[in-house]
């Protein structure tokens, strides 16, 4: 099996309902990965990697999670998806979201957008990447 993997984290974000500052200055979650298109065979599997980070204090619990199409990749037969969090300063933390799609088809096409939403509703949504599995 191929395996893909996208590149930890590069500063492009898409916030929304927030001004922009410093990190977390004036924001409650922001997102950070790659923009890109992916052009994987099939029968492999990609790795996408998001980072979120946030103020704890503000957003209280978050949920954060890969989507595709609009729809969120939670099936475990077919993603597999690990989380870990780290605070960084004060009441500001880290969360690495990193989903595996398995056993690309081209029903894997389409459009990726991490999202994530604050228990307080506050949300952001990240710039969308590509998939397109070459046959």
């Amino acid at each position: 099996m191929t395996r893909l993997a996208l590149p930890l984290l590069l500063p492009l974000s898409f916030k929304v309902g927030f001004s922009s500052s410093s990190v977390l200055a004036a924001d409650t979650v922001e997102l950070f990965y790659p923009q890109r298109t992916f052009t994987p065979p099939r029968g492999s599997l990609l790795t996408l990697t998001c980072e979120a980070v946030y103020n704890y204090e503000r957003c209280g619990l978050l949920h954060v999670v890969w989507h595709q199409n609009d729809a969120e990749l939670t099936d475990p037969g077919k993603y597999f998806t690990t989380v870990n969090e780290t605070v960084s300063e004060g009441d500001t933390r880290r969360r690495w979201v990193v989903t595996e799609i398995l056993d690309l088809t081209p029903d894997d096409n389409g459009r990726v957008q991490c999202k994530a939403e604050c228990e307080n509703k506050d949300e952001a949504m990240g710039h969308f990447i590509w998939i397109e599995v070459q046959d």
